[in-house]
């Protein structure tokens, strides 16, 4: 197994986003003739897109000042 010591939050968001698209119906699948190199490049630039928002989004959020429910 290997070490989860490199692993970042950046990366896990990625995952989770990762997982996400290839199980969304309607998310672009690898069309014929689509390299399957260019298929993960795709998706994994996707991944990581969603992932880097998520981060900046939640640094905005952490240095907002809490709010009274």
């Amino acid at each position: 197994m290997g070490d989860f010591k490199e692993m970042d939050l950046r990366h896990w968001f990625a995952g989770q986003a990762l997982q996400g698209l290839l199980a969304n119906d309607h998310y672009p699948s690898q069309g014929s003739g689509e390299p399957l190199e260019q298929f993960g490049t795709r998706v994994s630039d996707a991944a990581y897109r969603i992932a880097d928002a998520m981060v900046q989004h939640g640094k905005r959020l952490k240095n907002e000042a809490p709010t009274a429910w």
